[in-house]
């Protein structure tokens, strides 16, 4: 139902006064400089032993961006190649299809599912076979390419960014 001008009008001045009603009751802050002396450590006394240099870091800024670019490559890698994949594996699909309909070959869709089945799925302990998830394919993605590679936390972010832009 549509509604009148004059309705459309009367209810955005009442939320517009409601607004600014609210806005007297919220006290005001104000941002000023601190006054000297506040705020600030007090000095050290006179005579203090000197504090000793802060240690180096321990964080190379060149690991964690060689971990990074090495990521999002692979992560742009993986994601065009799974494209690829997909890509190859649809139109064989198609192509085995159309030959099928015009009884030039005849696929055994049985067969091809069990292969499949005995490459990717796995056996749990009591026999009973469970399909790939998605964060099992992850955790093998990621102990796969990182192992024995020193950065490896920005590694796997570089990989998600790069999975995510790729």
């Amino acid at each position: 139902m549509a509604r009148s001008g004059a309705s459309l009008f009367f209810t955005a001045a009442g939320v517009a006064g409601i607004g600014l009603s609210l806005s007297k009751s919220i006290p005001r802050v104000y941002c000023d400089a601190p006054a000297p002396g506040e705020g600030l450590p007090p000095p050290p006394p006179q005579g203090a032993p000197e504090l000793p240099p802060p240690p180096p870091s321990t964080v190379s800024l060149y690991q964690l961006s060689f971990g990074l670019v090495s990521g999002v490559c692979a992560g742009i890698f993986i994601k065009k190649g799974a494209k690829a994949v997909a890509w190859l594996l649809g139109g064989i699909f198609v192509l085995l299809q159309y030959l099928a309909s015009k009884s030039l070959v005849r696929v055994d869709w049985g067969r091809a599912a069990t292969r499949f089945e005995n490459a990717f799925y796995t056996t749990d302990e009591k026999g009973v076979k469970r399909a790939p998830t998605v964060s099992s394919v992850w955790n093998w993605l990621v102990d796969f390419l990182s192992a024995d590679f020193q950065p490896r936390a920005s590694f796997i972010a570089g990989l998600a960014l790069g999975l995510r832009i790729g």
